[in-house]
């Protein structure tokens, strides 16, 4: 419940913001990292309920993207990763539904630690048949690229 809270409360405070600037603002940019493991993927079962996410989040001030998609698949899955790749760049005008955001998906590897869960929801390990239609935002397309050796640039 608590980070259904935080998204409608960014969401309307984005809008806010967009409101007050005529439109004249930059899209938040995220981060997110697929991690493959014997034909499963690494993904959170979200606590807000919406569905499955690829682990990642919201780039902040002082980092670069790649900074944040280290530090967001350790939060969000008490896993180390290394980048190996880059997946795309996803900018659909309504590829979030809380505020009008731009992501950036990589390719990563786990290094080290161990599976642990966080307020953003549990990390499960499925397959793409288990998993699509019940993702959240664009993830689904992102995994679909990954799957299919495509760079999206869109």
């Amino acid at each position: 419940m608590k980070e259904k809270i935080k998204g409608l409360l960014a969401g309307w405070i984005f809008r806010m913001i967009a409101l007050l600037t005529l439109g004249q603002i930059s899209p938040i940019l995220s981060a997110c990292v697929i991690v493959e493991q014997d034909g499963k993927f690494l993904l959170i079962d979200r606590s807000d309920g919406l569905g499955y996410t690829i682990p990642g989040g919201i780039v902040r001030y002082r980092e670069t993207v790649e900074q944040c998609v280290l530090r967001e698949a350790r939060e969000e899955t008490g896993y180390t990763v290394t980048i190996d790749g880059l997946v795309g760049v996803y900018s659909s005008i309504k590829r979030d539904p809380r505020f009008r955001a731009a992501s950036i998906a990589y390719k990563g590897t786990i290094i080290s630690g161990s599976v642990q869960a966080s307020g953003e929801g549990k990390p499960r390990w499925r397959t793409p048949d288990e998993v699509f239609g019940h993702m959240a935002f664009d993830c689904e397309n992102m995994l679909k690229d990954y799957l299919s050796g495509r760079q999206s640039l869109s």
